[in-house]
């Protein structure tokens, strides 16, 4: 996180736009200020902006507000996102051509043009395949329009849930994963992996192991509740007042932190 620099993380959720600045002082991560916007029903519709007028409205005055020297991490909807492991070619391919063997073999299994899909992969090593994350172009492209137009300085867009992974190394053993909900969905990580289940699916976390296949003993909610993990003790430096319903601000928080 550059020194003098608000890392923002900013989290578009279905009933309101959730934000919070960090700035780095003296190798510890401090607090100076979090948002809350609301949104009209309907600008937000299952991660997708069906009313990009309105979000943008929403957005205007407070995009106003932001000091010059900030950089913008944006969550995208995990929801919205397709997880992948594409066996490796046999041949070793440059950099480029490796993304494009990537993007290409992608396109070809789901039947829709290669400069439909924005994609990010890692190599498995263990399992001699990259780990590939797509998302439709027209999806990437609507988030970064917006920054564009309220001139903010966007530095990276990442999957909500993935976000969640940044506080993986904070929870206390034996906990080894984490999840999170809103009105509809869970969000989940484990050091390796993230994704995103429905409400319908698990009424609780405990269910919600049960569906992953994950040891029920060793997973948390993200929650101010004793027992849980709060999103907000990462922050070294604290400034109250803290917002009531702080943990909306998770995958925000997340973000934020995560450019440290």
């Amino acid at each position: 996180m550059a020194l003098g620099r608000w890392r923002i993380g900013l989290h578009i959720q279905q009933d309101g736009v959730y934000a919070i600045a960090l700035m780095q002082e003296k190798s510890r991560s401090v607090l100076r200020r979090w948002w809350q916007m609301p949104l009209e029903a309907g600008t937000i519709i299952d991660g997708q902006i069906k009313q990009p007028e309105r979000l943008h409205m929403a957005l205007q005055t407070w995009s106003k507000t932001l000091p010059r020297r900030h950089q913008i991490s944006l969550a995208f909807p995990a929801g919205r996102t397709l997880q992948k492991q594409l066996p490796r070619p046999a041949v070793r391919l440059g950099e480029s051509a490796q993304l494009q063997w990537v993007t290409n073999n992608l396109a070809h299994e789901l039947g829709m043009p290669a400069d439909d899909l924005r994609i990010d992969y890692t190599d498995d090593s263990v399992q001699r395949a990259y780990s590939v994350t797509a998302a439709q172009t027209r999806d990437v492209a609507a988030l970064m329009t917006l920054a564009d137009n309220l001139n903010l300085h966007l530095s990276a867009i990442t999957p909500d849930a993935c976000a969640l992974q940044r506080f993986i190394p904070l929870l206390a053993p034996p906990l080894r994963w984490l999840a999170w909900r809103d009105a509809c969905q869970w969000l989940w990580a484990t050091r390796s992996g993230w994704g995103r289940r429905a409400h319908e699916e698990a009424n609780t976390v405990d269910e919600l192991a049960q569906v992953l296949g994950l040891p029920q003993a060793e997973g948390t909610l993200c929650d101010a509740e004793p027992g849980s993990f709060n999103p907000w003790s990462a922050i070294a430096g604290l400034c109250p007042p803290l917002p009531e319903n702080g943990t909306a601000w998770a995958v925000a928080i997340g973000l934020a932190l995560g450019g440290e």
